[in-house]
């Protein structure tokens, strides 16, 4: 554009990016699944997980397969706390029992390093919570 001196403007062009920001895929069975653990256990099932209980402590969520729900299956509860120790329960989970709660009244949320499941399968790792 001319000015009263017969120059012209320089114009400035800027081009802004749309910023999108894809939030994670975690929880839902279209998501890729997370790689394994340091130790080399595979993430459990995508529904599985734990979190701080309401009343205190934590609370682990077990939910048998789709796939293998006609059979029963006896499943550990592992966590393993910041200091290096563990506390475990066990569960015979019947036949068509889809879910089972663990409860761990007396470990605080923030104690927590890592939570499994052992099963005959073998060792997974369940993802917790801002996982």
């Amino acid at each position: 554009m001319p000015t009263a001196g017969g120059s012209v403007s320089p114009v400035v062009s800027t081009t802004a990016s749309p910023t999108t920001s894809t939030p994670a895929c975690t929880g839902l069975p279209i998501c890729e699944p997370p790689p394994p653990d340091a130790q080399g256990n595979p993430p459990c099932f995508y529904s599985d997980g734990w979190q701080a209980a309401t009343d205190g402590g934590i609370e682990v969520w077990y939910f048998h397969e789709p796939q293998n729900l006609s059979q029963a299956e006896k499943v550990t509860a592992v966590v393993r706390k910041t200091d290096g120790t563990t506390q475990t329960q066990e569960a015979d989970i019947a036949a068509g029992q889809q879910v089972h709660r663990f409860e761990f009244p007396a470990i605080d949320k923030s104690v927590v390093a890592q939570v499994f499941f052992d099963t005959a399968a073998g060792r997974c790792f369940v993802a917790g919570p801002g996982s």
